[in-house]
């Protein structure tokens, strides 16, 4: 059964407040991986044997599995009863721990290749591939735990207990936090406290799944009972899941593209990773709120045959999404440098590191709003149970990422990789908007232009207000700065600009505040 509207924005706000909480505690974690590691060999190394653990961290997070378990699971509930869904289950985690503990004992085995297909410039670096090689090995069984993790999280959903599967995967980044104290307090070496720091990253997603387990002991249902049977449902379930997964996953992994592109230069997949991890936090509010509240609102009017119903939602959440993206994208470009500055420049993270990793992130700030337009339009397919066209888009923009990387110009690669990214959001929107005006399903209109340009207009305004108040925190925000006033100059900066930005667009009519409330609301 659908969620009401209040608890379907109650449940968005625990998930929301819960990806703030993970968000902070991945900032404090790169904040600590940036003073320990900088932008050198052993800071690419890990920072590559980090990203496939963290890709599938984002993916799932974002309900890459929910996608195609939450139907299946609610139906056989609904027709069968609650024993067949508890049966399925079983089945589901049988066969995924099958699949994932094949494919983590395979990943061990084929390491080298598996940097080198990450990062294939790193087969010219002989000694950062090896520690490459050796930290990928210590964090790949996180993938298998927090797979397992996620299907369980996954029941927890479907049953409407939301806030510990929110809350798990920030221990991951509570275990990193520990673990690289305990480096920079003892004075580790760089290497060695790489290695221990993957470690964590294993040990963090051993208790993602132990998590979850107990919250599923503890709940109304007992525990899972594995059994490697082969039912109706599995094959439902395999056949969304690998389309939805492989749909969800596209922004993902176009950043592994892009890594490959900056692997050729050293320092440059650092620059790259710390650049997106900034980018990541407005697009991953988003991401949430498109998942928690634009997917199951869409879906209900698909199933009432509400076409009317469906549009409008789509208009509402395009205008919400750009009224956050689009400030963003300029803030994030306008003020790399010194957000990159106090985040980032200390330890062995330099001058230099602070530079090209600004670069990287004005690259990838030019496909924010592209990227948001892209999660929007695919939730109407996904509400439609249809993956297949996201799929395809995801595909087309793949392709461009990859052809971008090889004509674009070399000297700066890690820019070159982020706009790379940039180009393959623009088609990845432009894809399937194509494919809800051919299909009918969505069409912009005229009433739409409006609160757009007013939300650019509002923007523009923002940046006046930032270029004013920029040289008079000059001083506040240079590196001889204590940090403290450095944060409170950047602080006073983002809450000048924002305030500016909220008074343009509430006197320009871009958007209401009350709105957010109604985009899970009837219309």
């Amino acid at each position: 059964m659908p969620a009401e509207p209040a608890k379907l924005a109650r449940n968005s706000l625990i998930v929301g407040l819960a990806t703030v909480l993970s968000r902070l505690l991945g900032f404090a974690r790169d904040m600590l991986i940036a003073r320990m590691l900088g932008a050198g060999p052993v800071a690419d190394a890990f920072l590559v044997a980090f990203r496939l653990p963290n890709l599938m961290r984002r993916v799932l997070g974002e309900g890459g599995l929910n996608a195609p378990f939450v139907p299946v699971y609610l139906d056989l509930r609904s027709t069968e009863g609650a024993q067949a869904a508890r049966r399925f289950v079983g089945e589901a985690f049988a066969w995924l721990a099958l699949g994932v503990g094949a494919a983590t004992g395979l990943g061990l085995l084929l390491a080298p290749w598996l940097v080198l297909a990450i990062a294939g410039g790193f087969h010219d670096a002989p000694q950062t591939l090896a520690m490459a090689t050796a930290y990928t090995r210590i964090a790949l069984p996180f993938l298998a735990f927090t797979t397992l993790a996620s299907l369980l999280a996954a029941v927890l959903n479907s049953e409407g207990r939301f806030l510990v599967a929110a809350l798990a995967p920030s221990l991951l980044n509570l275990v990193l936090i520990a673990a690289l104290i305990v480096a920079l307090t003892t004075g580790m070496p760089s290497a060695q406290g790489a290695a221990l720091i993957a470690a964590a990253v294993s040990v963090g997603g051993a208790l993602h799944l132990l998590m979850v387990a107990v919250a599923l002991w503890y709940g109304d249902m007992p525990l899972v009972r594995p059994r490697l049977r082969w039912s109706p449902a599995m094959t439902r379930l395999l056949r969304l899941g690998g389309p939805a997964l492989l749909a969800a996953s596209t922004s993902q992994l176009v950043l592994l593209v892009s890594t490959q592109i900056a692997s050729v230069q050293p320092g440059a997949v650092s620059w790259l990773y710390y650049a997106d991890r900034v980018f990541q936090l407005p697009l991953g509010f988003v991401a949430v709120a498109m998942g928690v509240v634009l997917l199951p609102a869409i879906a209900v009017r698909e199933t009432s045959g509400d076409d009317a119903g469906r549009r409008e939602m789509i208009d509402r959440a395009l205008v919400l999404g750009l009224a956050l993206a689009i400030p963003a994208a300029i803030a994030l470009a306008w003020l790399a440098d010194p957000i990159i500055s106090v985040l980032f420049e200390r330890g062995r993270f330099t001058e230099i590191d602070r530079i090209r990793t600004a670069d990287a992130m004005q690259a990838f700030a030019a496909g924010l709003p592209f990227a948001v337009i892209a999660k929007v339009f695919a939730q109407v397919y996904f509400a439609r149970q249809t993956p297949r066209l996201p799929l395809y888009a995801g595909l087309a923009a793949l392709g461009v990422a990859i052809l971008a990387g090889q004509v674009g110009a070399l000297p700066m690669p890690a820019t070159n990789a982020a706009a790379a990214a940039s180009l393959a959001f623009v088609t990845q929107a432009c894809v399937l908007g194509g494919f809800l005006a051919r299909d009918g399903l969505w069409r912009p209109r005229l009433p739409l232009l409006w609160p757009i340009l007013a939300v650019i207009a509002a923007s523009l305004l923002m940046v006046m207000a930032l270029m004013a108040l920029t040289p008079w925190l000059a001083e506040s925000l240079s590196t001889q700065s204590a940090l403290l006033r450095r944060t409170a100059a950047l602080g006073a900066l983002c809450c000048g600009g924002g305030l500016v930005y909220a008074a343009a667009g509430r006197a320009l009519g871009a958007f209401r505040l009350r709105e957010l409330g109604r985009l899970g609301k009837p219309l």
